[in-house]
């Protein structure tokens, strides 16, 4: 008898593989053998299917898996310019869904589609929304506006399409102008916008300091734990009992230490080095023991579990677990006894992995150091003792790590990153390239080596697990990169190229810094998301065949999973029973652990394109140099120096001539002048309007020379721009 627990996806293999003919509930109830005593769950769990549009319900009460090919369900994706795009859950097909054809539906709606025009081969297919199954968005911000008696709110996210009613008596008394959050009440308003209530005054839409609640609101992501979860974790005792220690390695007198951010509070991982036998060095990863206090099923677990990953915002984090957890209890602050899972790897000199333990432990740290100390150590400009002596063998090592992994295949994927300088308002007072060291690229190094060795554990011990893929590139993929490649002036061999090695290579081989970097961005964006899941295709990207997230259980929620998975391993308590659960329970996991990083990924994109906005709307008519990323009938898209904010230059503001778009060479060219603009071109170019409403930047080209600091033109700030004529060098 099977007793597994009953879930969707059972329920879903069941109609798909096992029935014979559609079933009414009691039938599949029967059939699947559910008890007396569950039947009004598993009917709720049958109706949910249907509700969601993974099964039909037909006209004589009988339940099939959805059959017709032409039906796919999705989440709804809507661009400003109004049509939408519906990615088919389960598959990489993408439905074009023209304005006309989205029907009741919203961005980000899940909702069911039949695919009306399916193309050729290389056409998109095509189709309309035939049923909401799920709303997306129920609460927005935007801005709230009174007229009389009539009173809406304009959302901020042009992507949703419409404004919102707001009836008398539900507008929290907001006032004409003032920032707001609102909840979406009804969505059945025919032939009119739907109606909802004001659940938040935010504020004035020119304070700084509502940036982030806006941005958390705009997400639905969480800015407070629930009472119950926060009354767990303070539960939890911070003394280590002894019983606890003697169950495990005490290295407590190996010299640890932690390299983070100077800003950081959450210490999750930390390293140690030994020289042993043989002329080895044994590398210890530490990571915070996150599962040892977070219980599978527990309430912080369920939690955690629904954030999936801490988000960090400009000017705000939202954590993935309480904070008594995240910044005290398992962080590996300096000198304090912490709880650890660790993984010693012993390395010869050119770091030929020769040995491999993975074990609990408890560790103190001896010391704590900022990225920048340790780039100090490891030139030697400071002296650290021990400790330096230990960072600068890791870095040797390190080097031998990264070549190897580099002549495997790994792409170098190196983006820069804008660093922001806030004033005590929030107020962004300065915006500069994040330095990027080789203290960065040792610990994501080592980081790196764990996930990999824990990851090629569990597979070699056939246990279910959660990795960390990332498939190649297709051949259209490559042909349109090959595409961009050739408009930026680069040429890409006609052979050979689509190995990590050969664009690792090509990358290499592009001399200019900027136009490399917005290659390696269309690359980036060109290929398959990394993703969680239990069915290992390996990392693609990194040239690893196993792959896992172990090393940040702080913030991410696969690696606490993870965690949980390899202890068990290594306990023994991995039973059959046991492997057949998380057999189920991991599709969902990686599903909803994607998700949420997605969302993430999106929240703070958006945070830096607020504050970069903020920051460009104090230094209008100011000139700033740039590089072109991005061509379009419309205009070309600006990179800014330092600042690394994108920015559009109309085409309408080009008065000189008509200017004719070229999609294959991405060039905009003039027809009486041959003027042209072109991708990678450097530009000078002057900021017309910064809107942090709509994180959108309207620049002008520098016609004339622009008054320096202080002449005149300057408003705040420092110039940062340099001057020119306005034409493309």
């Amino acid at each position: 008898m099977d007793t597994r627990p009953i879930t969707r996806e059972r329920v879903l293999a069941y109609l798909k593989e096992t029935a014979s003919r559609p079933l009414k509930v009691r039938e599949l109830a029967k059939q699947m053998r559910v008890p007396d005593g569950e039947y009004r769950s598993f009917r709720r769990l049958v109706q949910e299917l249907e509700r969601d549009g993974s099964i039909v319900k037909l006209r004589n009460s009988r339940y099939a898996p959805v059959a017709d090919r032409n039906l796919i369900t999705g989440r709804l994706s809507v661009t400003s310019a109004g049509f939408g795009f519906v990615a088919a859950e389960g598959s990489e097909v993408e439905v074009f869904i023209p304005a006309t054809s989205l029907g009741p539906a919203y961005h980000t709606d899940r909702v069911m589609v039949r695919v009306t025009n399916r193309g050729g081969t290389r056409a998109q297919p095509e189709g309309e929304i035939t049923k909401v199954l799920q709303r997306g968005l129920t609460e927005l911000v935007g801005t709230f506006h009174r007229k009389g008696r009539f009173c809406y709110v304009e959302p901020d996210d042009a992507r949703f399409g419409s404004v919102i009613k707001v009836p008398p008596g539900l507008t929290e008394d907001a006032e004409h102008g003032e920032i707001v959050a609102v909840r979406i009440d009804n969505w059945d308003t025919p032939h009119s916008p739907p109606e909802g209530r004001v659940s938040e005054r935010l504020g004035d839409r020119d304070d700084p300091q509502v940036d982030a609640k806006a941005v958390m609101l705009a997400h639905q992501l969480p800015r407070e734990f629930p009472p119950h979860v926060a009354t767990a974790a303070e539960q939890i005792a911070t003394e280590i009992p002894q019983k606890e220690i003697q169950h495990r390695r005490d290295i407590r007198q190996t010299l640890t230490f932690t390299i983070d951010p100077a800003t950081a509070r959450d210490f999750d991982d930390a390293l140690s080095l030994e020289t042993i036998e043989g002329g080895l060095f044994r590398v210890g990863i530490h990571i915070a023991d996150v599962g040892h206090y977070v219980r599978e099923g527990d309430p912080i677990d369920h939690e955690a579990l629904a954030r999936g990953t801490s988000v960090y915002l400009v000017d705000s984090v939202v954590p993935m677990l309480p904070e008594r957890l995240s910044n005290e209890i398992c962080s590996l602050r300096p000198n304090e006894d912490r709880l650890a899972f660790s993984v010693f790897v012993d390395l010869d000199g050119q770091a030929e992995v020769r040995q491999v333990e993975m074990t609990s432990t408890v560790i103190n740290s001896d010391g704590r150091l900022s990225y920048e100390q340790a780039q100090e150590a490891i030139e030697g400009l400071a002296d650290f003792g021990d400790l330096g002596q230990a960072i600068r063998t890791l870095e040797d090592l390190r080097q031998n790590l990264t070549r190897r992994r580099l002549e495997d295949g790994a792409i170098d994927f190196d983006l820069p990153e804008p660093e922001f300088e806030l004033n005590e308002t929030a107020t962004p007072v300065a915006i500069r390239e994040r330095s990027r060291l080789n203290s960065h690229r040792l610990i994501e190094e080592y980081m790196l080596l764990a996930n990999r060795l824990v990851a090629e554990h569990l597979t070699t011990s056939d246990t279910p697990s959660l990795y960390r893929v990332h498939g190649g590139p297709d051949p259209e993929s490559l042909e349109a990169f090959r595409e961009v490649a050739a408009a930026f002036g680069v040429r890409i061999p006609a052979k050979g190229f689509g190995t990590g090695k050969s664009i690792t290579d090509f990358l290499r081989s592009v001399q200019d810094k900027r136009i490399a970097t917005v290659l390696n961005e269309r690359l980036l964006r060109s290929m398959k998301k990394a993703e969680y899941t239990p069915r290992n295709i390996g990392h693609f990207g990194l040239a690893f065949r196993d792959y896992t997230h172990f090393t940040s259980p702080i913030r991410r929620y696969p690696d606490l999973v993870t965690h949980r998975i390899l202890r068990e391993r290594l306990t023994g308590t991995m039973t059959p029973g046991r492997a057949d659960v998380l057999a189920e329970r991991l599709p969902p996991i990686g599903q909803q652990s994607s998700e949420r990083e997605r969302v993430a990924q999106q929240a703070e994109w958006d945070s830096i394109k607020i504050k970069q906005a903020r920051y460009l709307a104090e230094h209008l008519g100011e000139s700033f140099a740039g590089t072109i990323v991005g061509v379009r009938a419309m205009g070309f898209f600006v990179r800014l120096d330092d600042i690394l904010a994108d920015g559009l230059i109309h085409v309408r503001t080009l008065g000189d001539d008509y200017y004719v778009y070229d999609e294959h060479q991405a060039t905009l060219t003039g027809e009486r002048t041959g003027r042209s603009f072109r991708l990678g071109d450097r530009v000078d170019v002057e900021v017309a309007r910064a809107d942090w409403k709509q994180k959108q930047i309207d620049l002008l080209l520098d016609e004339e020379p622009a008054p320096r600091a202080g002449a005149g033109k300057r408003r705040r700030g420092s110039q940062r721009g340099r001057r020119g004529r306005g034409r493309p060098r």
